[in-house]
Formats: C-alpha cells, structure tokens, sequence
C-alpha cells in the first residue's frame, strides 16, 4: 500500500518523502521508484519514537519544504482473540496506530494551519466499526486512530486542512478488487477534492 501511494502522488509531480523502520526496505523501495521516474527520498525512524519522528520532519523541510500531504499508513498487526490479549498488545497497538499518528501530525499542522492548506489522510481498517476476532489488538488501535481522525478533522476544517480516512475492509491483495494501486486512488481524490465537497471517510469495501 505504502508504494502504491508513493507512486500515485509521485506522479503527479510530489517529491515523496517516506519514512520507514528499516533502511533496507526503504532502500529498496527508493531505487524502484526512481526507476520508475518518481523523485523520492527515504527517512528511518519508528513512528512511535518522537525524537526521531521530529528529526525526520525536520531534515525533510530542509531539504524539500514543509509537507502538503501527510499520509499516515503505519500499522501493527498480532493475531489474537480479545480474550487472549495481553497488557502489551494494547499498548502496542495503540502506539503504533494513534501515538505515532499523533506525532507524525504534530509535525505537519503548525504549518498547514499557518497557510490554510494541507491534507491528512490516515489508513484505517474495517477492525475499526467491525472487528474481527482474531485481531483485536488491530480493532483497539484502528478504532482508536478513527477517533481521532474524525476530532481532529473537526478542528483543522476552521484552518482549510482536509483530514480524512481510508478505511479499508478486506486484505489488500494486488489483481483483486483491493489492489494497491486502485485503492491509491481513493487517497488522491481525496487530496484534490473542493473544500465543499470534503469527504471524512472513504470506506473501501
């Protein structure tokens, strides 16, 4: 998914900023796109650690100016039932999916804000309002970033910035009607949507 909405934006001429966990990965995914014509840069950082969130931020306004879009698409996946679930897999899973969302906005919306532009889109998951049983960990936290995708769509709207959720509810599967790059439209609409017509959430079923 993550490549997927790479290569939409990049074609539309966005330099795409990624960040990732592993450098590798990243690496890899830097070469394909460039190969493929789309400029890019690569960021390590965990999202759940702020200091590295904020240096990424930081080293990405630099070198290419403050980010019009920000796409938040980090999740954690365990499989168990919710009467298995332990202590950690709550708190994991809610790092992940909200506190890390939460700091990776934190270091896009002053600005936005200031220019009265931008958009945020988060991917969500149908977990979130229909939570299987053998990912309650995934439901907690994707209902949790649903939360506050839709408070927080409610403050920045007064600032002209366009939050928004993709809320996905199958597996994404390439060839199938939950194709990366079919469902990477939906984020694009999204971004270029007139302010009156302004979606919250896109459920992608």
């Amino acid at each position: 998914m993550g490549l997927a909405l790479c290569r939409r934006f990049g074609r539309e001429g966005f330099h795409v900023a990624m960040l990732g966990r592993t450098a590798a990965r990243l690496a890899e995914i830097q070469d394909q796109l460039r190969e493929e014509g789309i400029e890019c840069s690569a960021h390590v950082a965990d999202v759940t650690d702020r200091k590295a969130v904020a240096t990424a931020f930081q080293r990405i306004g630099q070198e290419h100016g403050a980010p019009e879009v920000l796409i938040f698409n980090a999740f954690l996946r365990r499989t168990s039932a919710p009467s298995l679930l332990t202590e950690l897999d709550v708190v994991d899973s809610v790092r992940v999916n909200v506190v890390g969302a939460l700091h990776c906005v934190r270091q896009v919306v002053a600005d936005m804000r200031y220019k009265r532009r931008g958009t945020i889109v988060f991917t969500g998951g149908g977990s979130a309002v229909d939570p299987p049983v053998q990912v309650a960990a995934l439901g907690i936290g994707k209902a949790g970033l649903r939360n506050l995708c839709f408070s927080l769509a409610r403050e920045l709207a007064y600032h002209d910035v366009h939050v928004a959720t993709v809320t996905i509810f199958d597996h994404i599967n390439p060839g199938t009607r939950f194709d990366p790059d079919t469902i990477a439209e939906e984020y694009w609409k999204l971004h270029v949507q007139p302010r009156d017509q302004w979606q919250l959430e896109v459920e992608y079923r």
